[in-house]
């Protein structure tokens, strides 16, 4: 029986451990192209090319900001070792830390795919 538990899950930036991971949000959008013919008897939509991001909550605060660029590497916490939200080419795009009276500090950090540079 596979072990879908989240403790133990990882993600490094730029080969670098991100922190005390709290969670992981990974999400891949795609746009609903209509392909709809003047024969089509009802509408017909193809997937277009997905949006990428992903995000994760670390106790504390962090280094990283906006615009950091590098290798994004996620392995849940699973027994099937997957790797659903890891980016070759990812940079950092939000940043938020938040904390409260007698409570801890966390920060939340948003990743998608980087522009080529060519």
């Amino acid at each position: 029986m596979a072990d879908d538990g989240f403790n133990g899950a990882t993600v490094t930036f730029a080969s670098a451990a991100i922190g005390k991971l709290r969670s992981i949000n990974y999400s891949e959008t795609a746009a609903k192209a209509d392909v709809t013919s003047s024969v089509s008897t009802t509408k017909a939509y193809a997937a277009g090319i997905p949006d990428v991001t992903l995000s994760v909550e670390v106790v504390g605060s962090t280094t990283l900001g906006s615009g950091d660029k590098g290798a994004l590497a996620v392995a849940w916490g699973d027994i099937g070792a997957g790797t659903d939200g890891t980016i070759a080419a990812a940079q950092v795009v939000t940043v938020t830390t938040q904390g409260a009276m007698d409570g801890e500090v966390t920060s939340t950090i948003e990743f998608c795919t980087a522009a080529p540079t060519a």
